[in-house]
């Protein structure tokens, strides 16, 4: 059985949108305004709508709460993994198996809300770049909408640039090159298709270790598509370890041998470079051994 909680729009309220009500006037969480926001939980006068729809004075408000939805809510608690932190940016380490924002599968199991509630939720936690739910390692998280604003900037101009580190299915002929391929999403599909008509992907690799019919690759990409390692080196005859989506050897590994090892970028205001390197998790290495 549900629960529906209701209230009116008042004077200092007019003007507002819903989502700055519901965080300002209700005390919800933002995991629970995604939580009601995804399963058509917030009615203005009747009618489910957009969190971003302006609200007037005397419009009736309708919150309606899943029992059930409550009663399984996962509460994320414990210290996340930081490498590094200052008053603009944290940096950490992303085990495999957690998403790096919420979802609408993934409402409260994310590294953004175990941030969020680290923190006590003085202030908005926003994603800078993202890695697959199953692939670890380095992620920037921006502690003010103009911090991630910055740093979003440097994506864009190269100052932000990270390395990953790969196992890859086979011995390679040559030993580090550049890949050019587009791939493309088709619906109804989880992976992405090489195709002409799909967006460009440019990824630098190199081998540094190999061994057991298997290459330890370090990756960089100058385009950040979803899925553009995967895919690529799918593609080139050489899926990741684990990989079960792109055909990779499930024997040993059962998620991809993918991890964000190094990244470097600048202090949003101070200009002062970071660089911050994480070493591969153990399953990884045990694949060269």
């Amino acid at each position: 059985m549900n629960r529906t909680v209701s209230f009116m729009i008042g004077r200092e309220q007019d003007g507002l949108m819903v989502k700055t009500v519901l965080s300002d006037f209700t005390g919800l969480s933002r995991r629970e305004i995604s939580r009601l926001k995804f399963t058509g939980g917030i009615l203005c006068n009747g009618e489910t709508c957009r969190v971003t729809q302006i609200l007037h004075e005397g419009d009736r408000i309708d919150l309606v709460f899943s029992q059930h939805d409550e009663a399984h809510a996962v509460r994320i608690g414990g210290k996340p993994d930081i490498l590094y932190e200052d008053e603009d940016l944290v940096i950490v380490n992303k085990p495999a198996g957690m998403p790096c924002h919420p979802s609408h599968e993934h409402l409260d199991d994310d590294m953004g809300t175990l941030l969020q509630n680290y923190y006590g939720g003085r202030f908005t936690i926003r994603a800078v770049g993202r890695l697959d739910k199953d692939v670890s390692g380095i992620m920037v998280y921006a502690k003010s909408q103009i911090a991630a604003a910055r740093l979003s900037r440097q994506r864009d101009e190269d100052l932000l640039h990270k390395q990953y580190l790969a196992v890859a299915a086979g011995i390679f002929e040559k030993k580090q090159g550049t890949m050019e391929y587009r791939i493309q999403k088709k619906a109804g599909r989880r992976d992405r298709q090489i195709s002409r008509s799909g967006q460009l992907c440019i990824t630098d690799y190199e081998v540094i270790e190999e061994t057991a019919g298997r290459s330890l690759l370090r990756i960089s990409i100058r385009t950040g598509r979803t899925h553009q390692i995967r895919a690529g080196m799918a593609h080139a005859g050489h899926p990741l370890e684990g990989d079960r989506l792109y055909g990779g050897n499930m024997e040993l590994l059962h998620r991809p041998a993918l991890h964000c090892a190094e990244i470097r970028l600048r202090q949003p205001f101070s200009g002062e470079e970071i660089h911050i390197e994480q070493e591969m998790p153990e399953e990884m290495r045990r694949l060269l051994q």
